[in-house]
């Protein structure tokens, strides 16, 4: 019994020291065995640049045209004519419509044999007068009647002319609210005219970005629907503040020379507020974070080293740094989340 209890005792401490037992097992953070070289993470990386960026006030905005006029008769009356439709282009002063005018027509014939007698009374006055055959208080009642029956006259052609719809400006024919043989009120929605050749934005721009705002900026717009980018300017900028947003109003002139954009169409806008030719840049995509702090594992040697960057301006693809790295620096791109301070890297081939 005593010689078995020793045989098993043997085979017990045999066992734990071999392989993968006791502090021979795997560890680490790589899981190699403890004492060996990590194993090299593969990685891709690119040098640090310098090159422009800028501070742009980046925002969206809706087309609109600089003129558009809604147009209301100032008589009332049934559409005898209506020459235009919607999408018409219509010329300055052309005729949009015609009202039935028969009533003022006859009002306005009445009107004028009315200041032909009073005229015609009124010379006849004025030569008796000079013959002292009536009294001046003759000569000016017949004066005053024809001054009176002119004034009528005038009124009825202007109401006749009235019953006769123009368009105000050129441009085209946006919205149209009758039809013929529609009854239509004085002062009451007609139609809608638009100038198309001459177009804006309207911005908001936040009270941090107005005073690097200026009059004459260039800025870029471009229209997703038509996969295009347009020229504009700012026009002017509204100097006050709304309380309630923070922001003023800016108008953008748009360069459309082949009339491609439309009103209300929704646009992109970008304006370069701050212009850097020589900053140091870093990909965005190398960045990574450390509890909202960012930084790049920068390669030295066959190793990744952490360094906390400071990050000016930034656009789309790219950050200036303005602290924690330098020009010709090896940045990790590719890899790089997960790595800690100190990890071994190679660098991947193409």
């Amino acid at each position: 019994m005593r010689s078995l209890l020793a045989l098993l005792t043997l085979l017990l401490v045999a066992a734990g020291c071999g392989p993968g037992g006791g502090a021979g097992g795997q560890g680490g953070r790589w899981g190699k065995k403890s004492g060996a070289p990590a194993e090299a993470v593969p990685v891709r990386t690119e040098k640090l640049g310098r090159g422009p960026i800028a501070l742009r006030l980046l925002t969206t905005s809706t087309v609109d045209p600089v003129r558009r006029v809604d147009v209301v008769p100032k008589a009332s009356g049934i559409v005898s004519e209506l020459p235009v439709a919607e999408g018409s282009a219509v010329a300055a002063g052309a005729i949009l419509a015609r009202l039935d005018a028969e009533e003022l027509a006859l009002a306005h014939r009445k009107a004028e044999v009315a200041e032909k007698k009073t005229r015609d009374d009124y010379e006849r006055m004025k030569t008796l007068l000079a013959e002292n055959f009536v009294s001046v208080d003759e000569f000016r009642k017949a004066e005053q009647a024809w001054q009176t029956a002119k004034l009528e006259e005038e009124a009825a052609k202007l109401a006749l002319d009235n019953t006769t719809i123009r368009a105000p400006i050129a441009g085209t024919v946006t919205r149209l609210d009758v039809q013929k043989g529609k009854h239509v009120q004085a002062n009451a929605a007609f139609c809608e005219i638009t100038d198309l050749g001459e177009l804006e934005c309207v911005l908001f721009v936040p009270e941090r970005d107005l005073f690097r705002l200026r009059e004459g900026q260039p800025a870029d717009v471009s229209s997703e629907t038509l996969e295009a980018k347009f020229g504009a300017t700012v026009k002017r900028i509204n100097p006050v503040i709304d309380r309630a947003s923070g922001t003023a109003k800016a108008y953008l002139a748009l360069a459309d020379p082949e009339r491609r954009l439309r009103p209300g169409m929704f646009v992109d806008v970008s304006i370069v507020l701050e212009p850097r030719d020589k900053a140091l840049l870093v990909p965005k995509k190398a960045l990574v974070f450390d509890e909202g702090r960012p930084g790049v594992f920068v390669k030295k040697g066959e190793e990744a080293k952490w360094s906390e960057l400071e990050l000016g301006f930034q656009e789309k693809d790219i950050a200036e740094v303005t602290k924690g790295a330098s020009e010709g620096d090896e940045v990790i791109v590719v890899g790089q989340n997960g790595l800690k301070d100190g990890t071994k890297v190679k660098v991947m081939a193409e």
